[in-house]
């Protein structure tokens, strides 16, 4: 037996904890209920004094959830609905019901986060739901056995009704059934739209600071800063939850108060987000914030040691498998620094994201806020040869516009121009480095393996690029390349940058192939050539603007083009620039528009830029693939096909807050 809340062991058959005064029950297993929540067992006038305003408070949260359900005319139906509710309260961890249960109940969550998982196999991730959503509903309707695990992700309360009640419910009230199948069909089709299962918004985060150099709560006081621009937030520190329960002046831990849970409970439910600062040691209180927490973020200072402190160490082995809040890292760097060997703390840990962090730039708090609650701006950027110069004038459009980019990614030459805005280069900065580097890139050689020998562009990527990390950059990056062995796209977010970009640039054909461990690796428009999917299933990313330079139409024929030719005719036609030339298209053309054709083909059947918050298409047809010395033509046609459209769309982003 164990505390749901404290975790601590119990005696056979305790329902209280002598400690947090939570409910008692062991973990469930399959076929097992969860135990109810109760005040039973508790002496003195106040404690059942407490469970009577806590109950009263969850029926109040109950009713606003349930409301929606019924009409106004029918509030005696929504009062026989909460009476027949029973209260659930799930440890982070526990399982609620598994794949194959009987429907005996549908559940609504008053607070916390569930995540449901097809099992069946490895498990994979279906949807998580939190405050305000129910889960369970469709085997009571289709009469079958739940299709899914779900447990919780967190400590999470829950009201339970029962099979009998539910399906007593809909034959009183059909309309309820109604509305129950319309949220249930805007759930499918959001997935279909998606082509993933919709996620719950995160509404609570753990700080928790790794080492004593960390200044936690200069660093909690920012990020709660930052997070009030998309909704009220709270900042909670041991030193706040004593001051809320009257116990200033003690040194015991609030967590072991009993009236902590409610109090923390009101807070969520009143406020968008709850950033919980965790002590610097795995104390009562830090387990507690742990416990609290839809995301835990962990913050390092990244010139210490990269090893795990103690807290990390303790929740590595406490959720060893998927079955954790999301988790990130957060690398604090001195002003202005330049990030280096991140690789060393990421390879210690199992974390999804990671953020590079300077505490006096308030913009790294602000993305950060921004892709904590799935808030972030992804830019992707498309491959098109000389065209995708046109990116630059994109960059400079979205900096004058004022638009903040949290994530970027490309393929090909929007591969190479994307490092730009990773490496927060000013746009004419960019601008002139591309002239730099890409007005000589021929270096032709015997087309043994390709036409080009690569030198040029490999010396010139170094150049640009030097020794960089993709995970060293200060804004998160990733690029497309196809691995030409097992005929699939790699998206590269670790390693070189250098080498990554060489790949996701490598022409079949015209460029030699990079290689990684066996495989080889060539240009990523084969089979993504404008990455909009990578980057819309990233949880960060609320906007995506995707930037297209590659038309769907090129390469039009004369109409008395011949089914043959001859290579030496034409060089004969060159040699003599008086003679009437045939039009027929260079074999670098050739091999770069077959090189993305399955990829927009394939785009375009999906419609892929449907997925893009904004999609921008700029007419560059009229410049040739090989182009590279005319950045400045080419730049500014980016730039004057995006100003106005960028500007307009942000406007209506800012007045949509």
């Amino acid at each position: 037996m164990q505390c749901s809340q404290c975790g601590r062991a119990q005696p056979e058959g305790t329902e209280v904890c002598g400690g947090c005064g939570g409910a008692v029950h062991g973990t469930l297993e399959h076929g097992a209920q969860a135990a109810p929540v109760g005040g039973e067992g508790r002496s003195g006038a106040y404690a059942a004094d407490a469970d009577a305003k806590q109950r009263a408070f969850w029926h109040a949260q109950l009713a606003t959830q349930l409301s929606g359900l019924f009409d106004a005319s029918e509030p005696e139906a929504l009062a026989q609905l909460e009476a027949q509710v029973e209260w659930i309260r799930l440890r982070g961890g526990e399982v609620l019901f598994r794949r194959g249960d009987p429907g005996d109940a549908a559940y609504f969550v008053v607070s916390g986060r569930l995540r449901a998982v097809d099992d069946s196999d490895a498990e994979r991730i279906l949807n998580d739901m939190g405050a305000g959503e129910s889960v369970g509903e469709m085997a009571l309707l289709s009469d079958e056995r739940r299709s899914a695990t779900v447990y919780a992700l967190r400590d999470s309360l829950l009201g339970r009704l029962s099979a009998s009640a539910f399906h007593d419910l809909i034959e009183r009230h059909p309309r309820v059934l109604r509305r129950i199948t319309a949220l249930l069909v805007d759930r499918l089709r959001r997935m279909d739209a998606r082509g993933e299962q919709p996620r719950a918004a995160l509404r609570t985060f753990a700080i928790v600071p790794a080492g004593a150099s960390v200044r936690a709560e200069l660093f909690t006081r920012q990020l709660a800063d930052a997070l009030s621009a998309h909704g009220a937030t709270l900042r909670v520190d041991v030193r706040r939850a004593r001051q809320a329960l009257g116990r200033e002046g003690e040194d015991t831990s609030p967590a072991l108060d009993p009236r902590l849970v409610q109090w923390l409970n009101q807070q969520e439910l009143g406020h968008r987000f709850v950033v919980y600062e965790a002590d610097p040691n795995l104390s009562d209180w830090t387990q507690c914030a742990l416990r609290q927490a839809d995301h835990v973020v962990f913050v390092v200072d990244a010139r210490t040691d990269p090893r795990p402190g103690e807290i990390e160490r303790h929740l590595a082995q406490q959720w060893p498998g998927p079955r954790s809040p999301r988790r990130s890292l957060a690398l604090l760097w001195p002003d202005n620094a330049v990030p280096r060997g991140s690789g060393a703390f990421l390879d210690e840990r199992r974390i999804d994201s990671h953020y590079h962090i300077s505490m006096g730039r308030a913009e790294d708090f602000a993305r950060l806020a921004r892709c904590l609650t799935g808030h972030g701006i992804g830019l992707v950027l498309g491959g098109g040869g000389a065209r995708g110069l046109a990116h630059l004038g994109v960059l400079r459009a979205l900096a004058e516009a004022g638009i903040p980019i949290d994530w970027v990614g490309g393929t090909s030459s929007g591969a190479i121009l994307a490092t730009a805005a990773a490496r927060r280069m000013a746009p004419d900065v960019a601008h002139a480095q591309c002239k730099e580097y890409f007005a000589a890139l021929r270096d032709p050689t015997l087309p043994l393996v390709a036409l080009l020998a690569g030198r040029r562009v490999r010396a010139n990527l170094e150049r640009g690029l030097g020794d960089l990390a993709i995970e060293d950059l200060p804004i998160p990056y990733f690029c497309v390349s196809t691995n030409l062995s097992h005929a699939g796209q790699v998206v590269h977010e670790r390693g070189s940058l250098m080498r990554a970009v060489r790949a996701s640039i490598s022409l079949p054909g015209v460029l030699p192939p990079v290689s990684f461990g066996d495989d080889l690796h060539v240009d990523g428009g084969l089979v993504n050539n404008l990455p909009i999917d990578v980057m819309a299933a990233k949880p960060e990313i609320g906007a995506v603007i995707a930037v297209d330079v590659s038309p769907d139409v090129e390469m039009r024929a004369p109409t008395d083009l011949e089914v043959d030719v001859s290579g030496w005719s034409l060089l004969w036609q060159r040699l003599r620039p008086w003679a009437r030339r045939r039009a027929f298209p260079s074999i670098m053309s050739l091999l770069t528009r077959s090189s993305v054709v399955a990829s927009v083909y394939w785009a375009r059947e999906r419609r892929t830029a449907d997925a893009a918050s904004l999609y921008l298409s700029i007419p560059v047809a009229d410049f040739r693939l090989l182009d590279f010395e005319r950045v400045d033509e080419i730049a500014q046609r980016g730039y004057a096909a995006s100003r106005e459209t960028l500007r307009a769309w942000w406007e209506r982003q800012q007045a949509g807050r």
